[in-house]
């Protein structure tokens, strides 16, 4: 799990990996459909001045707070890399190539002049992010 130029990661819950049709259970599986579904926890990590990103850390899924001066609004300057984990059908997470969905967003980030988490910074906060919202 520690190499990251694997084409795939398995990821596994605090105790052995395997989950229960209980945890899901209050998704309505029949209402589900191609928008966004809000989950339990997002990562949050903030940029320095120096452009250097600091370790973050994981909240509640809510809103967030940014600065009216900031390139997204002002700009339209943003950068958005997607990313599904899967569950195999022996309950382990299963994330296809974060390593390249990382590089994507650095490459993206280098284009638009700017900075962007390193590597393992990006995939650190995909696994958590992951593994904080098993249930879905």
């Amino acid at each position: 799990m520690s190499n990251i130029n694997s084409s795939s990661l398995l990821l596994f819950d605090g105790d052995d990996g395997i989950y229960s049709e209980d945890e899901n259970g209050e998704m309505e599986w029949e209402k589900l459909g191609f928008g966004p579904v809000s989950t339990d926890f997002m990562y949050s990590m903030k940029c320095c001045e120096d452009g250097n990103f600091v370790q973050g850390n994981l909240t509640h899924y809510g809103n967030i707070e940014f600065s009216p001066f900031a390139a997204v609004l002002n700009y339209g300057q943003g950068i958005i890399e997607g990313l599904k984990v899967n569950r195999k059908e022996d309950g382990r997470l299963l994330l296809f190539r974060p390593d390249q969905h990382a590089l994507r967003m650095k490459m993206g980030a280098q284009r638009m002049c700017m900075p962007s988490p390193s590597i393992h910074q990006f995939i650190h906060a995909v696994k958590q992010t992951a593994l904080s919202n098993i249930r879905w």
